[in-house]
């Protein structure tokens, strides 16, 4: 049973929304297309590992909670991709979807990729991360007086990735080996009651909170207005006779106005007054403005210069 299914991440979102109004001559452009690219990778890799789960004789009953988030007592926070909960034990698995040659080194906690052309680039060490979220699970479940063992692995979603053997002993394996890691694990651990499964379960998916992503970029530096979803670098749309029209491309885009609303929630947040619409859909008349407000689905407080907005979900 999935408790908590895997969903567009925030980031991916917010990336998108910045890329849609940063002039592609922005210092920053090429870094956000990159982490973009990241993003879009990791959530590839996430989806194979779906995948290979659906082929699987998993013991019964089980649980998943995908892309869990949370924050401990300290103010710190945990991202686990995804959390497998069966009578035998409680994995924990960070997907990485990496091509290249991978190398590690357990003394320095290094891990570095060779690509193609020879680049060597240092990344993360999965394995530390792991530790902090099993750390974290631990105290966890020593809170709720619960009793299951701990596994955990770092699964390689590509078989673009070659493993060096400097990860010997360490948990990791490609995603074709989940099946014989499930199978080891669930002939290790011994079969806990399953009646108070689901309830710690459910104790777990309530401390999911989704964690709020900053805008890297300063609003300031971004394209205002309603901008074409075709064209390049922002091309903002005209409003003529009731309708958004792109005078580069010729688009009439009728869903131009709910759709730069997302943007604004992206970027700004919930909470919209006529004065800050006008200023991020690039609108000078607050009449206007107060029109088009109207044709939105917003929550309204307030009443005249006091008014407030705010968007629902």
């Amino acid at each position: 049973m999935i408790l908590l299914a895997r969903q567009l991440l925030d980031s991916q979102k917010i990336l998108e929304a910045m890329l849609r109004r940063l002039p592609s001559t922005h210092n920053e452009y090429m870094h956000v297309c990159d982490r973009l690219r990241r993003v879009k990778a990791g959530l590839a890799g996430e989806q194979r590992v779906n995948a290979e789960w659906l082929e699987l004789d998993l013991p019964s009953p089980h649980y998943f909670l995908h892309d869990f988030q949370t924050m401990n007592d300290f103010g710190s926070t945990h991202q686990m991709d995804t959390i497998f909960l069966c009578p035998h034990f409680l994995l924990i698995l960070e997907i990485k979807n990496i091509t290249g040659i991978l190398s590690y080194d357990a003394s320095f906690a290094q891990l570095t990729r060779t690509t193609m052309d020879g680049t060597v680039e240092g990344m993360t060490d999965p394995f530390l991360q792991l530790e902090r979220h099993v750390a974290w699970m631990k105290r966890v479940l020593q809170r709720e007086r619960f009793h299951l063992p701990i596994v955990h692995a770092v699964v390689l979603a590509t078989r673009n990735g070659i493993l060096t053997k400097g990860f010997e002993g360490q948990p990791i394996f490609h995603v074709t080996g989940l099946r014989a890691s499930i199978q080891r694990w669930t002939e290790i651990y011994q079969p806990i009651e399953t009646e108070n499964l689901l309830p710690f379960a459910k104790r777990l998916l309530s401390m999911h909170t989704r964690l709020k992503k900053e805008v890297t970029v300063p609003l300031k530096e971004m394209m205002k207005g309603v901008v074409c979803p075709h064209c390049a670098n922002g091309q903002p749309l005209m409003y003529h006779y009731k309708k958004w029209t792109c005078p580069r491309c010729g688009l009439v885009d009728y869903n131009a106005l709910n759709r730069t609303l997302e943007d604004y929630r992206i970027l700004v947040g919930p909470q919209l007054t006529n004065r800050s619409f006008r200023e991020f859909f690039a609108i000078e008349s607050p009449n206007r403005a107060y029109k088009l407000l109207q044709q939105l689905p917003l929550k309204v407080e307030g009443e005249k210069r006091h008014r407030k907005y705010w968007i629902m979900d």
